[in-house]
């Protein structure tokens, strides 16, 4: 799974499966989703400029490129090292989520360095 991330330069995001499948979820800036689809190998999907897109493989995996319309694209994610997340207080995520302050310090504690996470292995 590719954490949630978006092109925050205002970059438009061309994206060919080139080979697996998974799942494309792209939302809009509005919140709404505006494509919740299983791709496979040879579909192409665009992502407008500072939409949100996430990809998930099936568990064969899948493999992608994006083409990018500006030479100098900057992103950002959800989750990882530079995520949206460490920039929110404890409380907005607990009042975000409706969790207490335990489960939110468990959340905010996982995965803070990676933007793709892999499935833990039998």
């Amino acid at each position: 799974m590719c954490s949630p991330g978006f092109s925050c330069d205002s970059a438009l995001q061309v994206t060919y499966i080139v080979k697996g499948s998974g799942r494309v979820q792209v939302v809009g800036v509005d919140g709404k989703k505006v494509l919740e689809a299983t791709l496979k190998g040879g579909n192409l999907f665009i992502v407008p400029r500072f939409f949100v897109v996430s990809k998930i493989a099936d568990p064969e995996g899948m493999e992608w490129f994006s083409i990018i319309t500006t030479p100098n694209p900057v992103f950002t994610h959800l989750a990882g090292s530079i995520g949206t997340w460490k920039a929110l207080s404890p409380e907005v995520i607990q009042a975000s989520f409706n969790v207490d302050p335990d489960l939110q310090k468990r959340f905010s504690s996982k995965r803070t360095a990676d933007a793709i996470f892999f499935p833990p292995s039998n």
